[in-house]
């Protein structure tokens, strides 16, 4: 046998190469002839089949093995990575081939690791192909130790070692044991900025994320080093520096100093100011596609100005923009400032490729799974074959966001393989809950618990239509309701909506006792004027049955006291059951009607109920305008919405009222996106106009806890504003002893009078006095005496009335919270609550007894707070923790609150 050559193969992970010795017998090279290959065998085969190791050789049997090929052949083999070494040899016309497989990875042990997460470890190692059942190899191994190490020290902890055992197992495989000990995390202790003289250190180190921890912020990680961290601060130097006019800024070095015990850091930025410069030309070169004159309306930089890096990157992103709403989807805008250095000023050029101009091809839409395409495309404003704009399809993304359907909308344009002058418009949705169940639990004045719910689909069947289905059983009320609304009657975007209810509801929660049985529905139409205009039009009919409180109303729903047309006379002289008090004997009284008007004592007005009756029949047209640039329909970060309404009964209604009101929703990011200012406000105006001289109670407005969109958190729900006056009675007394057949005073076993007939009652009264105090004196000589009232305070804290006129707002910090990685569904706020409900009809009643007030800033409620909102799978929930910090004797506070199926 003559013995060719043989291969070792060295793999280094470190360097990224293979290294290859090839030797072959000095004897040998004289007597190399070439040969037909009549056979190959091939020894050592373990793991890897006969099959893939033939497929790897460069030749085949029948083949001529010409002198050097066996060169070629080990270098195939060895580049599979399969074996540690390869030997080649003939005997006669057989190839031999004897190969010592690499041994595979059996299992992968990782222990000590809490910064850098097991996953994290393997995944890295993977892209080695250090992987169980892998081919195993030493040197890529160390690399990957040495891989860790440096990602630990980037990470501030530098005395983290590695230690692998590398244990042999049966059938040529390796069990790896990984040992983490990952230390002490190193803190910084000192950053030091050299070579700066136009600015203080202390302002660049404010621009750093990084640096030593203030002493005020104990739990602050500002002291932990990160190599990440620490370039995106050299980064936020050089564009303060950049921005500011300083062309040629430049930071030489950034050495960072760790202590031998690797407790402590220090960092030293070295930098080269330069000067300021300023820019003495701009200039736009290249196919301007004749829009020179709106792509330079869009440059920020120009000749005088100071050199700024920022003001060129945003006229790029402008001009890219524009040009991208032209139709030309791939435009290039690159400034390339040109610095003079002799009169310090740079010449602004920018180089404009527009490409081709692009159309769009087809319009996708992946993550939809409920929701019909129907119901996404009619939200395009981007259309097929029509030139893209970056523009329109950026509307597009918004107005499937605003839908209130997806949690997160995404949009990228692709290139049609094979065209350079056609795009794809790819959406990519993630759906989220899109019906809700209210469920809302609670308690009001009087410990009285409520229980609510309600079903709403606002995507029926992803068709996108909203269908309401309410059928509710609580303490206050019981009704059934049905609404549906198709945003797209017409496919012009013309909306249309009716409604159906009947309820049975008593007062709510806080507020003076009273009950109406209603029916009734309405249809509505509403039309888009502009891409975030609408206005819309309601017509409805109500049939209402009004009920004043159990027993006794409140005298602003219904004038008390009144006469029980049972009892027709007055008491003079009360009656005596006592005879140590005196003689027994029946009452003296006299009869009603012979009382004038003014010694009745009732009611100094009429109530409601009163003036206008327990039952109506209304019409009612509603007109409103609503403006929205939110960026999501729940949730939203960014935008404006505002609302303007005006609802009127028609003429010939049984009540003739109208209703005004404006609300406002703005948000505005403050720091990012993750922080985000709020500002909410509602106002509301009422009257009655015709033969009704007010707005109807039960159409009266509201404020305090969750009730109306949030109103004034701290305080208990509609418990602020005016308060009814409590039912006024008549004090009445017995006038007659109780007597048998005969007439006769029944006397019990005691010998005392039984005591009285119960159906002999009289009105009790009272002397009628002059200013000095003293009885006043009929033309006979007899006193005059009134009728004694008194008030009946039945609904004790349940008082509250509402008001004409309402005035709220809620000054918020939405603010993220830690460790919640889908802020879409998660909300968090700081909030300060202001306003109250206000009447500009008080009556005679309320003033008397100070309980209704016009608007007076100083009758204005305020509180602070925090709250949560989770878009559950069921619907929103709703926590809150208040503090009211200012407040009367008279209002009642809430700290905590929630509410599931309303956000805030």
């Amino acid at each position: 046998m003559i013995r060719i050559c043989r291969s070792v193969l060295l793999t280094s992970a470190l360097l990224g190469t293979t290294v290859m010795t090839t030797s072959v017998p000095t004897v040998a090279q004289n007597q190399q002839q070439g040969f037909e290959i009549t056979d190959i065998r091939i020894d050592g085969l373990q793991r890897i089949s006969p099959g893939v190791m033939f497929s790897l050789l460069p030749v085949s049997i029948g083949d001529y093995f010409e002198p050097g090929m066996a060169a070629q052949v080990i270098r195939a083999i060895t580049e599979s990575q399969y074996f540690e070494e390869v030997e080649v040899a003939r005997e006669d016309g057989v190839l031999l081939i004897t190969v010592l497989e690499r041994p595979s990875v059996s299992e992968i042990n990782i222990s000590g690791n809490r910064v850098l997460q097991t996953e994290d470890i393997l995944r890295n190692m993977e892209s080695a192909e250090i992987v169980e059942g892998g081919i195993f190899t030493r040197s890529t191994l160390e690399a990957i130790r040495q891989g860790i190490q440096e990602v630990y020290s980037s990470r501030g902890r530098y005395g983290t070692t590695v230690d692998i055992e590398v244990t042999d197992l049966p059938r040529n495989r390796v069990a790896i044991d990984m040992t983490v000990n990952e230390g002490e995390e190193s803190r910084i202790r000192g950053v030091n900025v050299v070579g700066n003289n136009v600015y203080e250190n202390d302002e660049l180190l404010e621009l750093m994320d990084l640096g030593v921890k203030p002493w005020y912020l104990p739990f602050s990680g500002r002291d932990n080093y990160s190599r990440e961290q620490f370039e995106g601060d050299l980064e936020r130097i050089t564009s303060h520096y950049l921005d500011n006019g300083f062309a040629r800024f430049n930071i030489d070095s950034t050495p960072v100093s760790v202590t031998p015990d690797n407790e402590d850091i220090y960092i030293t930025i070295n930098v080269s100011e330069g000067q300021a410069y300023t820019v003495s030309n701009v200039d736009l070169v290249g196919d301007l596609v004749n829009a020179e004159a709106i792509l330079r309306a869009y440059t920020l930089v120009g000749p005088g100005q100071t050199y700024s890096q920022a003001l060129i990157t945003a006229s790029e992103e402008y001009m890219t923009q524009i040009l991208g709403n032209l139709g030309y989807a791939f435009a290039e805008v690159e400034g390339v400032p040109e610095v003079n250095d002799e009169d310090q000023t740079v010449e602004v050029i920018f180089y404009v490729e527009p490409g081709a101009r692009t159309y769009v091809n087809r319009i996708n839409y992946r993550g939809n799974i409920a929701t019909a395409d129907d119901v996404l495309r009619r939200e395009m404003r981007q259309l097929e074959s029509a030139p893209a704009s970056s523009q329109q399809i950026e509307f597009s993304k918004v107005r499937l966001e605003r839908l209130g359907y997806f949690s997160t909308v995404e949009v990228e344009t692709v290139e049609v393989p094979g065209m350079t002058d056609q795009i794809d418009v790819e959406f990519d949705v993630e759906e989220q809950n899109f019906g809700s169940i209210s469920f809302s639990v609670g308690s009001g004045g009087g410990g009285d618990w409520f229980i609510s719910t309600d079903l709403q689909a606002e995507n029926f069947l992803g068709t996108g239509r909203t269908v309401s289905v309410g059928l509710n059983r609580s303490y206050y009320s019981s009704s059934a309701r049905f609404s549906y609304v198709d945003p797209y009657y017409t496919p012009d975007g013309v909306s249309r909506g009716f409604s159906l209810f009947a309820q049975k509801q008593d007062s709510f929660l806080n507020v003076a006792s009273f009950s109406t049985t209603s029916y009734g529905g309405s249809v509505s139409f509403s039309y888009p004027i502009d891409e975030f205009q609408q206005i819309g039009y309601n017509l409805g009919y109500s049939h209402t049955e009004l009920t004043s409180g159990t027993g006794f109303s409140v005298q602003e729903i219904e004038s008390t006291p009144k006469l029980n047309p049972n009892i027709n006379r007055y008491i003079i002289s009360p009656a005596n059951i006592n005879p140590w008090e005196g003689p027994v004997r029946d009452a003296i009284f006299g009869n009603i009607s012979d009382l004038s008007e003014e010694y009745l004592n009732q009611g100094v007005e009429p109530g409601f109920i009163d003036k206008y009756g327990r039952s109506f029949d209304n019409f009612t047209i509603t007109t409103n305008w609503i403006r929205n640039t939110l960026n999501r329909g729940q949730l939203a970060t960014r935008g404006f919405f505002q609302q303007a309404s005006a609802e009127i009964t028609l003429p010939g209604s049984d009540l003739e009222y109208y209703r005004l009101s404006y609300n406002t929703d703005y948000y505005k990011p403050v720091f990012g996106e993750d922080w985000v200012f709020r500002l909410r406000t509602n106002f509301g105006y009422g009257d009655g106009y015709g033969d009704t001289g007010e707005l109807p109670f039960f159409q009266n407005y509201f404020a305090g806890g969750l009730a109306y969109n949030g109103s004034v958190r701290g305080f208990e729900e509609n418990s602020l504003g005016p308060r009814s006056t409590p039912p006024a009675i008549y004090s009445t007394d017995f006038t007659e002893l109780a007597k048998d057949e005969n007439g006769d005073i029944i006397i019990n076993e005691a010998g005392s009078p039984q005591g009285f007939d119960r159906n002999s009652q009289g009105y009790v009264t009272a002397p009628v006095l002059d200013e000095n105090n003293q009885p006043l004196l009929d033309e006979n000589g007899n006193q005059l005496r009134q009728l004694v009232t008194s008030t009946r305070d039945i609904y004790g804290d349940r008082n509250n009335f509402g008001g004409n006129l309402l005035t709220t707002a809620s000054f918020e910090l939405l603010f993220p919270l830690p460790f919640v990685d889908d802020r879409s569904r998660v909300r968090s706020s700081l909030f300060v609550d202001v306003g109250s409900v206000f009447s500009t009809d008080c009556t005679l009643r309320q003033t008397r007894n100070n309980n209704c007030s016009d608007f007076d800033t100083g009758e204005l409620r305020y509180s602070v707070g925090v709250g949560v909102t989770y878009l559950s799978p069921f619907g929103p929930l709703t926590f809150y923790l208040a503090k009211p910090f200012t407040k009367d004797d008279n209002d009642r506070t809430k700290s905590f609150d929630f509410t599931i199926g309303a956000g805030f």
